[in-house]
């Protein structure tokens, strides 16, 4: 069997903040390898996140720090954490306490299918 090859990558790389300061960060459950959400992370949401073990996120509507389940109870405990190749995305591996991630109170986001020229409620609408 042939060994993959691989390009020329850093030994290290350092997160790529976007012009506004951001970075999105995909929240996958660790079980199930589901993905959970998109959220937006800042220098002081990654360090909250790392520091406190849970995920914290930026919301952008409100313009402050979100600590994720904060008020919902679903709580995201981080398990891991990674920078993608070019340092600009995080993916997050978390334990969903409370078995929802989406504020819709469904399991995840990712929930609207194309049908017909407009995007509707998939038939797995609650994850």
């Amino acid at each position: 069997m042939n060994e993959p090859s691989y390009s020329e990558a850093p030994e290290r790389m350092q997160p790529r903040w976007g012009d506004n300061g951001l970075l999105p960060a995909i929240a996958q459950d660790a079980a199930t390898g589901d993905v959970l959400m998109l959220a937006w992370m800042n220098e002081a949401a990654l360090e909250a996140t790392l520091a406190e073990g849970r995920a914290v996120y930026w919301s952008r509507s409100r313009q402050c720090l979100w600590r994720k389940g904060e008020s919902s109870g679903n709580v995201q405990r981080l398990l891991g954490i990674a920078l993608d190749c070019d340092g600009d995305t995080f993916l997050l591996s978390v334990e969903q306490i409370g078995g929802r991630a989406c504020h819709t109170g469904r399991r995840h986001c990712f929930f609207y299918q194309p049908v017909d020229g407009e995007w509707r409620l998939g038939k797995e609408s609650d994850g």
